[in-house]
């Protein structure tokens, strides 16, 4: 289980990154460290979201699940939940390090994501145009969207407009 330590105060935060509340327990848009090297935010989700979904965060640290549809055409902030939120829940989210993501079947090793048109999930086909930058994932192949992958962000993640070249 990863725990995150937040470090600008006196006080040692030691807490579970499956930690959720009906009420606002932090300030949204908290930042830590976690135990992984990573970082992770606290966030209000604007729908259910569900385990190792990627999502989408919007400026006021308000969570969706990550579609090609939602990436829209500017650059925005990634990270993954490492437990299911509900619909108007606050909880955290991980930025970086090793989150656990889900992928679609068949996603090859190292290699650039892209968004995809299943909720939360990413895939290694650039059919979207959304890269989905600053994350590789490790040991994906046979993966699906039902179970997690491993993941490596370690400066977090952002996704992209993106025209395929080929």
């Amino acid at each position: 289980m990863t725990t995150i330590s937040h470090h600008t105060t006196p006080v040692i935060l030691q807490q579970a990154l499956d930690k959720k509340n009906s009420t606002a327990q932090w300030p949204v848009g908290t930042v830590v460290d976690t135990n992984d090297g990573g970082r992770a935010m606290y966030v209000q989700a604007m729908s259910a979201i569900s385990t190792y979904n990627a999502v989408v965060i919007a400026e006021d640290h308000r969570v969706s699940n990550l579609t090609t549809t939602n990436a829209g055409t500017i650059s925005k902030q990634v990270a993954w939940a490492q437990t299911s939120i509900a619909s108007s829940v606050f909880g955290w989210v991980q930025l970086s390090g090793r989150p656990i993501g889900k992928l679609l079947t068949d996603c090859q090793d190292r290699v650039i994501l892209f968004t995809t048109a299943t909720p939360g999930s990413l895939d290694d086909v650039t059919v979207s145009e959304c890269l989905v930058a600053g994350v590789v994932s490790k040991n994906s192949i046979a993966s699906n969207a039902s179970s997690g992958t491993l993941l490596v962000g370690p400066q977090g993640a952002f996704v992209h407009p993106h025209a395929n070249p080929a």
